[in-house]
């Protein structure tokens, strides 16, 4: 009887973790975000860049200029027209993961937030990132306003 159970315990454990594991990749967590289109035109290099939608402004800035890799960066983000609860800013790698890099922005004043990250050191020539902002509203909305930029180690 012992070895019949433990013949259908790897069974049981994939029936199992088909009905409760897999939950956790159903869209339904999607439906608070919304995600305005990313602003191909800013150069985060060399400027703030702003995103406007129905009537709400969200400014990011990144210092330096240009900005370096793994130095500390400045950031900052001025917000209008929005109820924000909390701010959040993702960097993630395009052409190499680059690791979990999220920070949470200190309020500095109800429209303006701060904060510090850092790009990693990449052993690519050229690398892509998708820099994410996270504004999470009062309401359960989350607002992702996502931008690009490209670093070169080489420079």
């Amino acid at each position: 009887m012992k070895q019949t159970l433990s013949l259908y315990r790897p069974a049981l454990a994939i029936i199992l973790f088909s009905l409760f594991g897999l939950n956790g990749c159903s869209n339904h967590s999607q439906d608070n975000i919304v995600q305005w289109p990313t602003d191909k035109a800013c150069n985060l290099h060399q400027e703030s860049c702003t995103a406007e939608k129905d009537g709400a402004k969200v400014t990011l800035k990144i210092s330096p200029h240009p900005i370096p890799i793994a130095r500390p960066l400045g950031i900052e983000v001025d917000i209008e027209n929005l109820d924000v609860q909390k701010v959040e800013l993702d960097i993630t790698g395009i052409n190499m993961y680059m690791g979990y890099n999220r920070v949470t922005l200190t309020p500095a004043s109800p429209t303006r937030y701060i904060g510090t990250s850092m790009l990693a050191f990449c052993t690519n020539q050229t690398m892509n990132w998708q820099v994410t902002l996270m504004i999470h509203q009062k309401d359960g909305m989350q607002i992702q306003i996502p931008y690009t930029l490209e670093t070169n180690n080489r420079k």
